[in-house]
C-alpha cells in the first residue's frame, strides 16, 4: 500500500494529518492485516489467543514510537515556528533601529539650524538696534543744524553726526535689514514647528 492509503493512527489527545504518515504507520498498518488474515485461518481458540497477545504487544511498540516520533516533529514544528519569529522581530528591531538613527541625525541637525538661526536672529535684532540708535543720531544731528544753521559742517572721524547727516545710505540699510529680519524670523518660525512636531 502507498503512504496515501494507509489510515492515520492518532494516539489519546494529539492530532495527526495525512503528512504525519511515517514508514511506522505502513508496517503498522501491514502487520494488522497480516494478523488478521492469519486469524481467520487459525481454528484454535488457544493460538487465536496468543495471536492476539502478541499481536497486542507489538502493536503497542509500534504506536509507542508513532506517538514519540510525532511529539519530535511537533516540537521542530514549534522550534521553527518560533525561531521564524525571532527572525522577524530582530529584523524588525534593527529596521527601527536604523530608523531611530535617521530620526536622531536630523534631530541633531535641526538643533544645529536652530542654534544657528537663534545666533542670526541675536545677530539681527543687536544690529537692528544700532540702526535704530544711528538713525536718532541721524536725526539730533538734523535738530543741531536746524537749530544752528550757520554753523560749519567739518567732516573727520570725530565728526560722526554730521557725516552720517549727509549720508542716506543708512536708510537704504535700514531697509535691507528689516527684509533680512523678516526672512530670518520666518524661518525660525519653521524650524521651531519641526522641532516640536519631533517631540
Amino acid at each position: 500500500d502507498s503512504p496515501g492509503s494507509v489510515q492515520v493512527w492518532c494516539p489519546k489527545g494529539m492530532k495527526r494529518f495525512s503528512k504525519d504518515i511515517t514508514e511506522l504507520d505502513v508496517v503498522l498498518a501491514g502487520f494488522e492485516k497480516i494478523v488478521a488474515d492469519y486469524r481467520q485461518r487459525v481454528d484454535s481458540s488457544t493460538c487465536r489467543k496468543a495471536i492476539d497477545g502478541f499481536c497486542s504487544g507489538f502493536k503497542d511498540q509500534i504506536t509507542d514510537l508513532i506517538t514519540e516520533v510525532q511529539k519530535l516533529k511537533n516540537v521542530k514544528r514549534k522550534n521553527a515556528k518560533v525561531i521564524t519569529d525571532i527572525k522577524k522581530k530582530r529584523q524588525r528591531l534593527l529596521q527601527i533601529s536604523e530608523e531611530l538613527m535617521g530620526t536622531e541625525q536630523q534631530l541633531k541637525q535641526l538643533q544645529r539650524e536652530y542654534a544657528e538661526l537663534q545666533e542670526r536672529e541675536a545677530s539681527l535684532r543687536h544690529a537692528t538696534q544700532f540702526l535704530i540708535d544711528l538713525k536718532e543720531l541721524q536725526q539730533d544731528c538734523l535738530d543741531y543744524r536746524e537749530e544752528n544753521p550757520k554753523e560749519k559742517v567739518v567732516y573727520g572721524v570725530s565728526s560722526l553726526p554730521a557725516l552720517l547727516v549727509e549720508s542716506r545710505r543708512i536708510l537704504s540699510a535700514e531697509r535691507h535689514f528689516k527684509n533680512i529680519n523678516a526672512r530670518l524670523q520666518e524661518a525660525l518660525d519653521v524650524q521651531r514647528e519641526k522641532i516640536s512636531k519631533k517631540h
